[in-house]
């Protein structure tokens, strides 16, 4: 995979690559006058999974920063010991070249470029805003990071117009980026889990002219880690000598932000957790994760803060579908049974939980059974 030098469409920035598949472009919107960066370290960082993905060494034309070219080998390393780990019979990514020449940091000089952080108006990114919003500069919103594939969609405007103005009641600007590295990832069949850490640093590498550095919300605690693309010991790793890259808030649980929130004017009109918009609604009230994050508002004690979420039954709660291994239920459960707070909300929870490992249990039996049904055909009998 050879990454050649970005260039410009008027206000359409691309990375132009040469795959084994053929030619492939990256392409961001931004917003008008916007000064991005000319080099190949967004190429580097939008490519290098893709390129171990692929098995193809990432070739690159102009210097990358020397600091990268060592975080992407170090990206690498994990990326490759978790892959081991959780695909024991074929791993998905290979261990590929970065082949580059370097480019050493250059001393510091010119006028102070600013601090940004990612923001969708969600819990980890208006904590991560309130908590730092006297030495932020501005908040930025990509189009395109979940179901808003569409600039022009209606709840894609609606959804950009009330996030203006949660930034404009935190007084920051909102910095709007539109880009396709969704499906540029799913050219390759890497998972948006796995892509999204890398792509957020994408972005952030491309406003270096502004930013130098960027706050990454976590998801996560830091007592709760699991594999996933945007990762305490990943995201750092994609800094360059021009943007330093934070992971934000793993010190702070999902209940803890919330109890914080709960007296942000901006969070308590416009916190959004959905990315299912079912009806088309700002929060839908109905998918796991609006089910998830209500229970977490009751848990915090500030049930009826938050206008734009719908707060769930006890019979939703038990009903809810928990997806992945319910991390956050289960901190949730054991915050409650730390506090005996409400009886009622834990017993909801627990019949959540045990649904999910019916559900776990019936799929591992199938899955025996359907092996138990191969064994006789590699046996040729």
């Amino acid at each position: 995979m050879i990454a050649h030098p970005p260039f410009r469409r008027g206000d359409t920035v691309v990375l132009p690559y040469t795959t084994a598949g053929g030619p492939l472009l990256a392409t961001f919107e931004v917003p008008p006058g916007t000064e991005v960066d000319a080099g190949p370290d967004a190429a580097v960082a939008a490519a290098w999974f893709p390129a171990m993905a692929s098995g193809e060494t990432l070739s690159v034309e102009q210097p990358v920063c020397e600091g990268l070219h060592a975080g992407a080998a170090q990206i690498a390393e994990i990326l490759l010991t978790w892959d081991r780990a959780l695909h024991h019979e074929q791993q998905w990514y290979q261990r590929v070249a970065l082949q580059a020449p370097l480019r050493r940091p250059a001393p510091a000089a010119g006028p102070r470029r600013g601090t940004m952080a990612f923001f969708t108006g969600g819990a980890d990114s208006f904590y991560t805003a309130v908590r730092h919003r006297d030495e932020l500069d501005a908040l930025v919103f990509v189009h395109g990071f979940d179901l808003l594939d569409d600039w022009t969609d209606p709840l894609n405007q609606a959804v950009a117009a009330r996030l203006r103005e949660a930034a404009a009641m935190l007084g920051l600007p909102l910095v709007e980026v539109e880009c396709n590295l969704v499906a540029f990832s799913q050219a390759f069949g890497i998972g948006w889990e796995d892509y999204h850490g890398a792509a957020l640093a994408t972005v952030a590498l491309l406003l270096a002219p502004a930013f130098s550095r960027c706050y990454v919300p976590a998801t996560s605690t830091y007592d709760n880690l699991y594999p996933i693309g945007s990762h305490p010991l990943l995201d750092p790793l994609w800094s360059t000598d021009r943007v330093e890259i934070i992971h934000d808030g793993a010190d702070a649980t999902r209940v803890e932000k919330l109890r914080r929130l709960a007296d942000e004017p901006a969070a308590r009109a416009h916190l959004r957790v959905c990315f299912e918009n079912r009806g088309n609604r700002y929060n839908c009230g109905e998918c796991e994760k609006c089910i998830r994050t209500g229970v977490a508002v009751r848990i915090a004690g500030v049930e009826g803060s938050f206008a734009s979420l719908p707060s769930p039954s006890l019979r939703t709660i038990a009903g809810a579908r928990i997806p992945g291994l319910g991390s956050a239920w289960k901190d949730h459960r054991a915050e409650l049974r730390r506090t005996h707070a409400n009886e009622r909300l834990r017993r909801a929870i627990e019949i959540a939980l045990v649904r999910r490992r019916l559900r776990s249990l019936r799929w591992l039996r199938s899955l025996r059974r359907l092996r138990s049904l191969r064994r006789p055909l590699r046996d040729g009998r």
